[in-house]
């Protein structure tokens, strides 16, 4: 049990790295799209890499589409709830809850 609390350890403070540094990335990534709106750019480069602005069009399908994907979600919810569907086999992967906050 000693190695599996000393992996639980480590997996805590990697965990807790990862959030602050996701956090930091798009606390940079906000602050350099910035800083290329206010210089009109929508590209820059450096020693460091290459970053550019990307632009993705956000689409509507209209009511009709929509209302099929919705119908859709219910279908397979209800197909979920009946239990109305066949299992293909599982994976398997490990699921990290933090501790609980003793305050």
């Amino acid at each position: 049990m000693d190695s599996l609390n000393d992996l639980l350890k480590e997996l805590e403070g990697i965990k807790a790295k990862q959030k602050a540094l996701n956090e930091r990335e798009s606390s940079i990534k906000e602050e350099i799209k910035e800083l290329l709106k206010e210089g009109g750019h929508d590209k820059a480069e450096s020693l460091y890499g290459t970053v550019r602005l990307q632009r993705r069009y956000e689409k509507d399908y209209g009511d009709e589409i929509r209302t099929m994907e919705i119908k859709l979600k219910e279908a397979k919810k209800l197909a979920d709830d009946m239990g109305d569907f066949q299992l293909m086999g599982f994976k398997e992967s490990i699921v990290y809850m933090p501790p609980k906050d003793p305050f």
